[in-house]
C-alpha cells in the first residue's frame, strides 16, 4: 500500500494572512491533511531559542511525516533542521528569497548600519544561505529562473529544488462588479511595498510623461523603504496625476483594485526583478485585471506578451509609458488579456491548482523515505 501525507509541521516566522502561506496551509487543510502550526513571529535570538526549548517536548511528540519551514530568521532554520533530525523527518524549505540578494544587493540595506563593514555582511548572507541550501532535504522557490541563480550561486544539487508559484489568496481576491466603479478616469494602479525591486521611480516618470493625458491617473497603495523617496520624486516632477493612499488592510486591497483599469507589476534594475513574479501580478490577474510588468525570463515561464499579459523593458519609462498607452487605447487588448490571464490564473495559479501540486510533491518525497 502506498503510503500517503498525513500530517505536516508548519513551522516558521510568517503572516498567516501571506499569500504564500495561507495557499499552503489551506492548500493542505483541504486535501485532508493535519496541520501543527508553530508560529514564532520574531527575528529575536533568545526569544527563538527559548520558546523552541519551552515547546521541544510537544514539537518533538508530534506525529509528522514532514517539517515545512517558512522562515528568514537564521536560528529558526538550524532550530528546525535538528528538530527534522531526531526526529527522522524531511525538512523542506521554503526559503523563496536569498538573503544575500536580497539584503546586500536588492535592498542594499547593509548599507544603513556601520557597525559592520560591507565585505563581512557579504560573508554572513552568503554563509547563512550556503548553509541553509546545503542542509535542507528539499527547497521551494517561486520560478524556475530563481532556482537557477540558487543553483550556480550556492552549488547545492539541482534535484533539492522545485518550484511553486506564488498564487493569490483566490477567497479574498476575485472578479467584482464592474458596476463598483464610480470614477470615470483611466486608473493605472499599483499597490506593493516600496522597495527597488518595483521600480517606483520609472512608474512616476512615466507618469510624468504621460500628464497631458488628461484622463489618466495612477493610484500608488503601500508604503516602505522607498516611500520617503518616492514621495520626494512626486513632488520634484511637480506631479498632478498622481495619488498615495498609503498601507490599505488586505481584506480591503480588493475594494481598490476594483476600481483600476490596469494594474502595474515591477520595473527595477536590480537583478532580483528578472527572477520573480510578485504578489499582485497574481492578484491582478485573480481580479480579471489586465496586468503590465516588466520583460524577464520569470514572467516568461508563465506568460505570453500580449496574450495574457503587457510586458515593457526593465527600469524604463518611457517603455512603460507607452505600454500604458498601448493597453488604453485597444479595448479589445484590454479585454483578451484580461479575460486570457483570468483563465491562467485558476488553471495554474489558484490555491486549488497549487496545493494540488503541493500535495502530489510531498507524497512523492515522503515515499522516497
Amino acid at each position: 500500500m502506498k503510503r500517503r501525507l498525513k500530517s505536516v509541521l508548519y513551522m516558521g516566522a510568517y503572516e498567516e494572512y501571506y499569500a504564500r502561506n495561507n495557499i499552503f496551509i489551506k492548500g493542505l487543510q483541504s486535501n485532508h491533511i493535519k496541520v501543527f502550526q508553530y508560529n514564532i513571529n520574531t527575528n529575536n535570538l533568545k526569544k527563538n531559542v527559548f520558546s523552541f526549548l519551552k515547546n521541544f517536548k510537544t514539537l518533538y511528540s508530534k506525529d509528522v511525516d514532514l517539517i515545512l519551514l517558512h522562515t528568514q530568521v537564521p536560528i529558526q532554520f538550524l532550530l528546525a533542521k535538528i528538530l527534522a533530525y531526531l526526529k527522522r523527518v524531511p525538512l523542506i524549505h521554503d526559503k523563496f528569497i536569498s538573503k544575500l540578494q536580497t539584503v546586500y544587493y536588492d535592498r542594499n540595506l547593509h548599507g544603513r548600519t556601520k557597525l559592520l563593514p560591507k565585505i563581512l555582511w557579504y560573508f554572513i548572507l552568503y554563509s547563512i544561505d550556503l548553509i541553509e541550501c546545503k542542509l535542507s532535504d528539499y527547497i521551494l522557490l517561486d520560478t524556475n529562473t530563481h532556482i537557477k541563480y540558487f543553483y550556480e550561486k550556492f552549488k547545492s544539487p539541482l534535484k533539492k529544488y522545485r518550484r511553486f508559484l506564488i498564487g493569490a489568496q483566490d477567497d479574498i481576491f476575485y472578479p467584482l462588479n464592474n458596476e463598483i466603479k464610480k470614477n470615470k478616469q483611466f486608473i493605472i494602479g499599483f499597490w506593493g511595498t516600496f522597495i527597488p525591486l518595483q521600480g517606483i521611480q520609472y512608474i512616476l516618470e512615466a507618469a510624468k510623461i504621460l500628464e497631458k493625458e488628461t484622463d489618466i491617473k495612477f493610484v500608488f497603495i503601500g508604503d516602505g523603504q522607498e516611500f520617503p523617496e518616492s514621495l520626494a520624486l512626486a513632488k520634484r516632477l511637480n506631479l498632478k496625476n498622481i495619488e498615495f493612499k498609503g498601507k490599505i488592510p488586505l481584506n480591503q486591497l480588493p475594494e481598490y483594485i476594483c476600481q483600476f483599469d490596469i494594474g502595474l507589476g515591477i520595473f527595477g534594475d536590480t537583478d532580483k526583478t528578472i527572477q520573480v513574479i510578485p504578489n499582485k501580478v497574481f492578484e491582478g490577474l485573480a481580479m480579471d485585471l489586465p496586468m503590465i510588468s516588466c520583460d524577464s525570463p520569470a514572467v516568461r515561464e508563465l506568460f505570453t506578451p500580449d496574450e495574457n499579459i503587457i510586458l515593457c523593458e526593465r527600469a524604463n519609462s518611457n517603455s512603460l509609458a507607452d505600454s500604458i498607452l498601448k493597453l488604453k487605447k485597444d479595448k479589445e487588448l484590454r479585454i483578451k488579456v484580461k479575460n486570457n490571464a483570468n483563465r491562467l490564473f485558476h488553471e495554474y495559479c489558484s490555491t486549488e491548482a497549487i496545493s494540488r501540486t503541493l500535495v502530489n510533491y510531498l507524497n512523492n518525497i515522503i515515499k522516497r523515505k
